[in-house]
Order: structure tokens, then C-alpha cells, then sequence
């Protein structure tokens, strides 16, 4: 058995080679390919080696060469959720054998929801001896709550791996918080790193801006977490339309923000997650998308719109995020500049980022160059 991961973050032609490759050894004897890849971006990938390959062909490509294929479906609310507790546990610091234990309940859990309500909290947890029982069982619930908002949020998408990024930032800035003695607990950062993510720079920088104005107590926050107030009422922030879906969800998720003082967490957002060209919880990928729509000159760019296709759409928020804080470093725009046609390409592709660029180009003096690329994105929003 030789098995094959990952063959989709090669190059496209190097992923074709591999391929090819794999083709004169599947007449061996007792031998089999176990190949992962993202589907799509090996069709994709065919032009790039055959070139001139039809749609066709590409679609006749893996059919011909894949025999049994197995299609891993989205994660769904009930595997982030035994996802994150997993992870939870892992960081708690639980024993090898107890680790184990509940992995398998998990699983178990899993395999017969279907007809079987899911294994519970106290459930998981029981007849174990855990150090610290009641911290660990406050975050599963903790983990039980979030486990929704991850895996619907559309620039998370149940990604496991942009859900373990996330957590690795919420320990980064907890230890960063203790260090300088700021009272913050894990559900406070927890829920402003989800914010951020989801809602992107802009809208992250108009809460802060909010939380800085308002002395920390943003009164549009506190409407949200007002059950007597109606959603439609609010007034929220233009940046903050991108998703009212996910505000509302958001909202509800505790802690409740009303009664508390969040200059500390702005602060400590701003300083440990500066709002660079970088996302810090953008992949690889994505930083490499950035970087070829900054490049791009011309309207029409049929390399960069493989890339695009090519880049898992949960991404695509937090690049546009970078390509609009490298716009903000420019000082005159009464040229249109290198990269603009990169962003109204992505923003074509989501209406999230064309609501985002928008906003953004709305915000520029108004130039000649400027308008019909107004027209279009308000065409397209």
C-alpha cells in the first residue's frame, strides 16, 4: 500500500508529474495508490501539464485514472465539536490513557449519531480522575458552544486546520495576557479571535475603534446581548454587514460583553496581532495569493484565477484583508495601482470581499480610473 497525501498543495505540473508517475506502476501486483487530494484542484491542475486540455478532458483525467474514489465530506457541527474537545483535552494536560478513552467515546459518539443523541459532556468526563475535573469540564462546554459558529461560519467552513490556528492564537495571547498581568480569561479572547477572523480586518478595526471611543463599553454590543432590543434595530457599523448570520450567533456567545471593560483585549489584540499585510491566521496559500494579486496589471489574469480557484474559499476573506492593508500603504491614488485588478478578481469570486473592497475604495478620493471599478463591484455585491 503506498499512500499519497497532500498532492494538491504541489504545483499544478508537478501534481500531473506525480500523477503520471503513479500510472505506469498501478499494473504491479499486490500493490495499491492511496491518493488525498482536493479534487477540483487536481482538474484544475491537467491544463497546466496537457496543455490545451479541454474541460473534457480534465474531468475524464482522475476518472480514468481514479478507481475507487472516497469523497471526505465537510466537517459538520458534531466533529468540530470532538475536534475541539480533543484538542481541549490535549492542552489540559490529561494522561495518555484518558486521552485515548475519550477519543474512542468520541468516535463512538460519532459513528452511531445517526440514531442516538451525542455523548454529553458529563458523559465524556465520567469516571475519570482529571486534574482540575471542573476547569476541563468548563471548557468542553466552552468548546461545545463554539463548535456552530465554526463549522457554519463560511470563512472557516469546519477547517481544521484554520480551527487549530485560532486556538493557537487564543494560547498565544493568553500567556501573552498573564505575562502582563491583564485579567483576561480564554472565552474573552476566544470570542474576539473568532471576530476577527470571520468578520476580517475592517470590521475588527471599527470594533476596536468602538471599544477605544466608547471607553470599552461599546454600546452596540451591549444591544446585541439585549434580548429586548430587535436585531434589525441596531445600528451596526457599514463593516459589520458583511454577515449579520454570524453577528447574531456571535452575540449570544458568551461571555457577555455588556458589563465588561474591553480596552484590556483591544489592547491586547492590537499589540499581539498587528493589522499587517499578513493575516496571522492566514495559511500558506493564502499569504501566496496575496501575493500574486499584488502582482497582477491587467484585468483579466487567467494564472491568478486559477489561484483563486485553487485557494479553499474560507481563505478568501482573510486575503482580501491583506490586500487591502497593502492598498492602505499607498500615499497617491491618482494612478491606479499594480494590484487593483488582482482585488476585483477575488472580489468577483465572494460577495463578502466585494462588500469589503466596496467599502474600502469608497473611502479613497474619488479618481476617473476609480469609478467604472465602482460600477462593477456594486454590480456584483
Amino acid at each position: 500500500m503506498v499512500y499519497v497525501d497532500n498532492l494538491d498543495r504541489c504545483s499544478p505540473f508537478n501534481a500531473i508529474s506525480t500523477l503520471e508517475a503513479i500510472r505506469l506502476f498501478l499494473f504491479l501486483p499486490n500493490t495499491a495508490f492511496v491518493i488525498a487530494a482536493d479534487e477540483d484542484m487536481i482538474r484544475l491542475a491537467v491544463p497546466e501539464y496537457h496543455k490545451g486540455a479541454s474541460q473534457r478532458h480534465q474531468t475524464d483525467y482522475l476518472d480514468k485514472l481514479i478507481q475507487i474514489p472516497v469523497h471526505v465530506p465537510r466537517p459538520g457541527v458534531l466533529e468540530i465539536r470532538a475536534y475541539l474537545m480533543m484538542l481541549t483535552a490535549q492542552d489540559h494536560g490529561v494522561t495518555d490513557a484518558q486521552l485515548e478513552t475519550i477519543r474512542c467515546a468520541l468516535e463512538e459518539s460519532l459513528r452511531l449519531s445517526w440514531k442516538q443523541p451525542q455523548i454529553t459532556v458529563d458523559e465524556l468526563l465520567q469516571d475519570h480522575e482529571i486534574e482540575k475535573h471542573s476547569e476541563l469540564r468548563s471548557k468542553f462546554v466552552v468548546a461545545e458552544q463554539l463548535a456552530p459558529l465554526l463549522a457554519e461560519s463560511t470563512n472557516i467552513n469546519g477547517n481544521p486546520r484554520i480551527v487549530k490556528r485560532l486556538l493557537n492564537q487564543v494560547k498565544m495571547r493568553k500567556k501573552t495576557a498573564h505575562r502582563r498581568g491583564m485579567q483576561l480569561d480564554e472565552k474573552t479572547i476566544t470570542k474576539l479571535v473568532i471576530f476577527e477572523r470571520c468578520l476580517g480586518t475592517q470590521a475588527t478595526n471599527k470594533l476596536y475603534e468602538l471599544i477605544d471611543k466608547e471607553n470599552g463599553y461599546p454600546k452596540v454590543l451591549a444591544d446585541l446581548e439585549n434580548s429586548e432590543v430587535e436585531f434589525d434595530e441596531i445600528n451596526l457599523p457599514e463593516e459589520w454587514k458583511l454577515d449579520l448570520a454570524f453577528i447574531d450567533k456571535w452575540s449570544k456567545l458568551p461571555p457577555m460583553f455588556t458589563e465588561m471593560d474591553l480596552t484590556p483585549a483591544a489592547y491586547l489584540s492590537r499589540e499581539s496581532i498587528p493589522m499587517g499585510a499578513v493575516n496571522s491566521v492566514m495559511s500558506g496559500a493564502a499569504q501566496k495569493l496575496v501575493e500574486e494579486l499584488m502582482k497582477q496589471k491587467v484585468r483579466v489574469s487567467g494564472v491568478n484565477s486559477t489561484a483563486i480557484t485553487t485557494t479553499p474559499k474560507e481563505e478568501y476573506m482573510s486575503v482580501m484583508d491583506g490586500l487591502i492593508e497593502n492598498f492602505k500603504l499607498i500615499g497617491d491614488w491618482t494612478e491606479r495601482p499594480t494590484g487593483i485588478y488582482g482585488a476585483v478578481l477575488l472580489a468577483k469570486q465572494d460577495d463578502k470581499c466585494s462588500l469589503s473592497l466596496l467599502t474600502f475604495l469608497k473611502s479613497l478620493p474619488r479618481q476617473r480610473w476609480l469609478n467604472p471599478i465602482l460600477k462593477e463591484l456594486e454590480g456584483t455585491k
